[in-house]
């Protein structure tokens, strides 16, 4: 079974990711890089409908352990058991929200913010926090990303999957983290 990782962009669901699967992962500026065929539901408007979405996780599953998305709606839909990251404080999410609109370019910004309607960074932020809420009422697989980057993911995650998790991968980013503020 494929752990699905649904986490709001900017809030870490990538490590989460690499954590339980590090397969075609790499560092890239501190960040976490997952091969853009793994990472598709991170668009979930490139595909034409559920049914190849639905595919597409079949596909994932016979590849990898874990696949992050960004959408949510489609896996409460077909009542998927997904790991989602959640945001417990303002200020955690307006530093997620302002690491999102850094990390991308421009336009995916743009294409954000007509997913979503926010219209800045606070905006964002505050959707972060909506997006947590709403999340609990889905699943209790969470992980806050406040334990994240304090370097409680494995532990957390070692509550909800049965994987084997790459805590090394993950000291690894914690390091990059402190060294990129």
């Amino acid at each position: 079974m494929i752990e699905i990782v649904c986490a709001a962009g900017g809030t870490c669901g990538d490590i989460l990711t690499a954590i339980m699967d590090a397969s075609d992962v790499e560092f890239k500026n501190a960040t976490v890089w997952i091969a853009p065929e793994r990472s598709q539901l991170k668009k979930p408007h490139s595909f034409a409908d559920d049914s190849a979405k639905n595919n597409y996780v079949n596909l994932m599953s016979l590849v990898y352990n874990s696949i992050p998305s960004h959408d949510l709606d489609f896996h409460v839909r077909y009542r998927h058991s997904f790991i989602a990251v959640t945001v417990d404080k303002f200020e955690t999410a307006l530093w997620a929200a302002e690491r999102f609109k850094k990390l991308h370019r421009p336009h995916v910004w743009e294409e954000m913010q007509k997913v979503c309607g926010a219209t800045n960074v606070n905006e964002y932020a505050q959707t972060m926090m909506d997006y947590s809420n709403l999340v609990r009422k889905h699943t209790t697989k969470l992980v806050a990303l406040e334990r994240i980057l304090a370097g409680h993911a494995v532990e957390d995650l070692n509550q909800i999957t049965d994987l084997d998790l790459n805590n090394e991968f993950y000291q690894q980013w914690l390091k990059l983290q402190h060294n990129a503020c």
